[in-house]
């Protein structure tokens, strides 16, 4: 019976410890940009969308990518059929990721699709280190 304890405890601590904290709007994520000096983030989704799901349950529960994310980036996610601020953005399908600086703009292309943690680790570092250049 105790080890059960122990492992649910730890199940449970596991699952809250890559709670990632999301940005409300676009315009309250520029506002955080600027005044952390970060980059901003931006995942399109939509309801029902399985690479999305996969995104958030799986890949965004990887401690690595999670504290990267979390450190390096103001987290915005958006319904594509409800982007108003965001128009400029093509999003044709979901999950759609742009990377974009504090006052708003594109850095580079946009990242279509689901990931493995460590596939959009390394993308995600690659973006940073563009923007680093600029």
């Amino acid at each position: 019976m105790k080890k059960l304890l122990i492992l649910l405890s730890f199940l449970i601590s596991f699952s809250f410890a890559n709670d990632l904290e999301w940005s409300e709007s676009f315009q309250s994520a520029k506002k955080e940009a600027q005044s952390l000096d970060k980059l901003i983030l931006v995942m399109f989704t939509q309801d029902d969308c399985s690479a999305c799901e996969y995104m958030k349950d799986v890949t965004f529960e990887n401690e690595t990518l999670a504290e990267y994310m979390q450190n390096g980036f103001i987290l915005l996610e958006v319904d594509m059929y409800d982007k108003k601020e965001l128009e400029h953005l093509n999003v044709y399908g979901t999950p759609t990721t742009y990377i974009l600086n504090q006052e708003g703009k594109k850095i580079g292309r946009q990242i279509i699709g689901g990931a493995t943690a460590p596939a959009f680790l390394k993308v995600l570092k690659e973006y940073k280190a563009k923007s680093n250049r600029l």
